[in-house]
């Protein structure tokens, strides 16, 4: 899952999120290729920054255990789609959680998804997790309408497929499992991928 790498900049996992979230609010939804480049590119970084969630506390650790069946079924439902242009391996260098200056902004369009009923967590990982769920939700909003626009019958299922996986990986960093996630069959299902798995995905490495 692939993201353009910056390495004249300190980037932290927010700036990696907030940049696919922006990435999907500016894409065209009639643009298959473009929406299924940028829905790929944004549940890899969900997939990375819940990665560095994994390293910095064992509760947070749980939950991105509990996301990964969904992340091997978005591998192959994704891939399933013929107009998901094909993508290298892009390596990102992360400089810790969050940058050091940052607020938690106000309005409920912006990278950090806040739920009005639950208290919020101003710690660094609090504020990650919660842009994974923002960015699970722009997922959940792009997809619909690619699917609505796509021409071919398997661009549409495999948007389908994507949209419900984003469902789930909000449900999964919510710390809300539903019984969609019982069975890893029903997640990665049958069909083989269109691409060799080494490929195509996205990693990242904190700096030390």
């Amino acid at each position: 899952m692939a993201t353009t790498s910056s390495a004249d900049s300190t980037r932290t996992a927010l700036d990696l999120v907030a940049e696919a979230i922006t990435r999907l609010r500016s894409t065209d939804p009639t643009d298959t290729a473009a929406s299924l480049l940028a829905a790929w590119h944004g549940f890899g970084t969900a997939e990375a920054a819940g990665g560095f969630l994994a390293q910095d506390n064992a509760d947070d650790a749980v939950l991105a255990r509990n996301a990964r069946p969904v992340m091997a079924a978005v591998a192959t439902r994704l891939r399933d789609a013929p107009s998901l242009p094909y993508t290298d391996e892009v390596v990102e260098t992360v400089d810790g959680l969050v940058p050091d200056d940052f607020r938690i902004p106000v309005d409920d369009r912006a990278a950090v998804h806040h739920d009005p009923d639950q208290p919020v967590d101003r710690s660094a990982a609090g504020i990650v997790r919660r842009a994974i769920l923002a960015l699970a939700l722009e997922l959940n909003t792009l997809l619909p309408q690619v699917a609505e626009h796509a021409a071919d019958p398997a661009d549409r299922v495999a948007c389908e497929h994507g949209t419900r996986l984003a469902y789930e990986l909000g449900r999964c960093w919510e710390g809300r499992l539903s019984s969609f996630l019982g069975s890893s069959r029903d997640l990665g299902a049958a069909g083989r991928p269109r691409r060799q798995p080494s490929k195509n995905t996205k990693r990242a490495k904190k700096r030390t």
